[in-house]
Order: C-alpha cells, then sequence, then structure tokens
C-alpha cells in the first residue's frame, strides 16, 4: 500500500476546451509524426474533470480523464491503430488501481489511498499546474509502463528563458523532471518541460536525451 499524500498541481484557471499539435517523436522505431490534442471540460454529478483525446499520427491513440481540482489521473487507454489493442492503460476508482503494459506482459492491481498519481502520458497537461516559482520542487507518484509499477517522480523548475519552436517565440519555465526514490540511483537521466510562463501555462516544448543525443518535442499550434 502506498502512503497517502495529497496532490502537489492546483488548476492554474485551464480553459473549459483547448486544441492544439506538437511535432513529436512517437518512439525511435517509428520516428516523428504530428501528434493532435483535443481537450474539453466535462461535468458528472458533483465532479468535474477534462477529457483528453491524442491521436500520435496513425500510430497511437490515448483518451485520459483528469481531476478539474487538482489534474491527478481518473484513468488513461493507449491503443495501437495499427492492430487496434489497447496496449498500456490505467484506472483509479477509490483506493484500488488498475494498471496494465501489453509490453512488459504487466496487469496488477494496486491498493493505495494515495492521491498524488498523475500519468506520465498526460504530464504535458498536469504540469501547467504547477507552483511556477524558480527553485521550487515537488514530488508525485506515476505509475510508469517502462518499470511495471508505480515511481517516485521529482519535478523542479530551473529556470526562465526565450523558447523558439515552430508556434513562435514565447517566455518559459524550464521545469527538470527526474525520477526519485532508489531507482534514481540506476536511471539517472533528466527530461526537460517548457512551458510559458504566461497563465494558462502552455506547454511550448519537451527534451530528452535518446543514445546520447537531445531529442525535442515541439508546439505547432494552439488554441482555445
Amino acid at each position: 500500500m502506498l502512503s497517502m499524500a495529497q496532490p502537489v498541481f492546483k488548476n492554474p484557471g485551464l480553459p473549459d476546451s483547448e486544441s492544439f499539435d506538437l511535432y513529436e517523436l512517437v518512439d525511435p522505431a517509428i520516428g516523428r509524426a504530428v501528434t493532435k490534442f483535443t481537450v474539453k471540460l466535462n461535468e458528472q454529478g458533483n465532479s468535474k474533470f477534462y477529457t483528453i483525446h491524442v491521436n500520435e499520427g496513425n500510430f497511437f491513440e490515448n483518451d485520459f480523464e483528469i481531476k478539474y481540482t487538482d489534474l491527478t489521473t481518473i484513468s488513461e487507454k493507449r491503443t495501437d491503430l495499427r492492430t487496434g489493442k489497447v496496449v498500456q492503460s490505467y484506472r483509479k476508482s477509490g483506493d484500488t488501481v488498475y494498471f496494465y503494459s501489453a509490453e512488459k506482459g504487466v496487469k496488477k492491481i494496486f491498493i493505495t489511498s494515495e492521491t498524488n498519481i498523475y500519468s506520465p502520458l498526460a504530464i504535458f497537461y498536469s504540469c501547467r499546474g504547477f507552483p511556477f516559482q524558480v527553485g521550487k520542487t515537488v514530488s508525485f507518484k506515476s505509475y510508469i509502463y517502462e518499470y511495471g509499477d508505480v515511481l517516485t517522480m521529482n519535478l523542479s523548475n530551473i529556470s526562465k528563458q526565450t523558447v523558439t519552436v515552430k508556434a513562435g517565440t514565447f517566455e518559459c519555465y524550464e521545469l527538470e523532471l527526474s525520477l526519485g526514490g532508489w531507482q534514481s540511483i540506476f536511471d539517472s537521466d533528466k527530461y526537460h518541460l517548457f512551458f510559458t510562463v504566461a497563465s494558462p501555462h502552455i506547454f511550448v516544448k519537451y527534451e530528452e536525451k535518446i543514445d546520447g543525443k537531445w531529442s525535442a518535442d515541439e508546439l505547432m499550434r494552439y488554441s482555445k
């Protein structure tokens, strides 16, 4: 059982609907594609949540449900459009988490009172609720498909800088994402995410090292 912790992100006033395109590396074998995101606010009973639909070219389709107040993940599903099969999924219902990874052959049920849980696939969206002060660091839980388990992630605001991408030039905060806990001994990689300084902190760019070289996903278009 995971220890209880409160969510570290808060909705900064995100729009009820948005859409944007990224130029993204789907994976090294497939290469790059234009990834299209559509976000819509929904309400059911007394709860409000965002539904996010993502198409990674003609390769993968992702669907998320994200809580309105703290942008934590309710559920996610990743479908391989070439086979029509679900390859990754996560769903939290009460204190029960259902977790599946076809690649790792993992199908687990976790019992946890933890509420500080954010999807690695939707991190581009949830991180918009980061408390944006340079030098600030927060930690949260994420169910990582590559590991087949839940891990602690650390996120730090390390700088403010001007960033130019296909969509234009933006004043951005640079966030550094890394593994926390003992797993960081074996995986010390750092990942960099850039969000506009101006609210509602639009996602602009993501950087990671692949085979020793920096690779970047970048914003092509944004509208609300």
